[in-house]
């Protein structure tokens, strides 16, 4: 499994290609955020925590490591 760490630069598929940001958090339990006036809830584990990432354009995403997530 792969570990990320808070600075750590992601990558994820999106649309025809990539987004990328930077990890801000993460949490190994449930975590809610407010993402653009929409409140977005994530199951995080231990195993499969939840990553609050900020994108290059500035908006942010949260998202499970286990989603499609890679180090960029």
């Amino acid at each position: 499994m792969m570990s990320y760490n808070q600075g750590d630069r992601v990558k994820w598929k999106w649309g025809q290609g990539w987004a990328y940001g930077k990890i801000k958090n993460s949490f190994a339990e449930k975590t809610t955020r407010k993402i653009k006036g929409t409140e977005v809830t994530r199951h995080g584990s231990e195993d499969d925590k939840a990553i609050y990432i900020e994108q290059e354009d500035g908006d942010h995403v949260l998202k499970l490591e286990m989603r499609g997530t890679a180090k960029a």
